[in-house]
């Protein structure tokens, strides 16, 4: 039995997690030794997994052969590649896998976390950090969830950077399934974590672990929107404990995707009023974007009907009855906003200015 292997043995047990390696290895020393010791300090369910495991050890050795065969890497805390932000939290797993990179050690790292059924707004907001993220040569990391995790990383990678989703599942699985494309591009121009072996399937009770994972690589964990009782908030608690800064988005009173955020402010969270307070907590508040934040020029008209847009869509109707353009008139100038950068056309003729 390979050293390596061992350690995919212990890694891959479903009841047994780092505090309970952690007293094994303090009893035994090395994972070789706890696989032949009987009498180990285990709660009876995880002694059942554990002797039961032993048996089935040969099948073992061939996921591991499998999981090195399909691009998929183990890297454990003693390897020098461990991420050192990790190596200080609590917690901390003895391995992760990973498919594609890890984020980059000298680089400051900021994660976005957020809701997964966002508002329109949130989702600009998302976006727009992301791709002001990666303007900077900042890694995003975040969870590959629906919503504004999935929006703030695409937008990372289309905008030529790169980030990192650390997953409630196995580095192998793309969870949610409608996430194919983002997967694909993560693994090419980022990485995929995860603490579970290629396999596992996501479960609930896996999300609040992960957790502690995403905002352990970053140095700032941004909260975008978030309800009363999110799985973002769970993030931020833990960036706290961890010592590292959490940044939220205001919202509307009363709107249920801005109570977690507002919560959070009230409770000491820095409050993030714009793209550059972000880099201010990430002490880049000096360093402008690559490619440059100021309004293009418009003509008069542009300008008038530019005005009139908000963050929230408006339809084409309602834009002509306040601005008295005619609606062959609107769609000309809304075109050329849009060829511009300046706005975006949703769906059934709606416009909303982009951040």
């Amino acid at each position: 039995m390979e050293e390596r292997e061992l350690w995919y043995w212990l890694l891959s047990l479903e009841t047994i997690g780092p505090a309970a390696i952690k007293r094994m290895l303090e009893q035994c020393g090395a994972p070789e030794a706890i696989f032949h010791t009987e009498a180990l300090p285990l709660r009876a369910k995880q002694a059942e997994e554990l002797r039961e495991s032993r048996r089935n050890f040969a099948s073992l050795q061939r996921e591991y052969e499998a999981m090195e065969a399909g691009g998929i890497r183990m890297v454990l805390l003693t390897d020098t590649e461990y991420p050192s932000r990790l190596k200080s939290i609590y917690g901390r797993p003895y391995g992760i896998f990973v498919k594609g990179m890890l984020p980059p050690e000298h680089l400051p790292a900021a994660a976005v976390v957020g809701a997964r059924r966002c508002s329109h707004y949130g989702r600009e907001t998302a976006q727009a950090i992301g791709r002001e993220l990666a303007w900077r040569g900042i890694p995003v990391i975040s969870g590959m969830a629906l919503g504004i995790d999935g929006f703030s990383q695409r937008s990372a990678l289309e905008a030529g950077g790169s980030s990192y989703a650390v997953l409630g599942c196995g580095a192998d699985i793309c969870y949610p399934s409608s996430h194919r494309e983002l997967y694909a591009l993560l693994a090419r121009r980022g990485g995929i974590l995860s603490e579970y072996t290629p396999g596992k399937m996501a479960a609930p009770y896996r999300f609040p672990m992960r957790n502690r994972i995403i905002s352990g690589l970053a140095d700032l964990v941004i909260v975008v929107e978030a309800r009363e009782k999110s799985g973002s908030l769970i993030t931020a608690d833990q960036a706290l404990e961890q010592g590292r800064e959490v940044m939220a988005v205001p919202g509307r009173m009363g709107d249920s995707l801005s109570l977690g955020c507002n919560q959070l402010i009230r409770q000491g969270a820095e409050i993030m009023t714009s793209l550059e307070d972000v880099f201010l907590a990430l002490g880049m508040a000096e360093e402008t974007s690559e490619k440059g934040k100021s309004m293009p020029a418009l003509s008069p008209e542009e300008a008038e009907i530019y005005a009139s847009l908000e963050m929230t869509p408006k339809h084409l109707e309602e834009l002509s009855q306040e601005t008295g353009w005619s609606i062959s008139a609107l769609l000309m100038y809304l075109l050329q906003l849009e060829l511009k950068g300046c706005i975006r056309q949703e769906g059934g003729n709606q416009y909303s200015r982009r951040l």
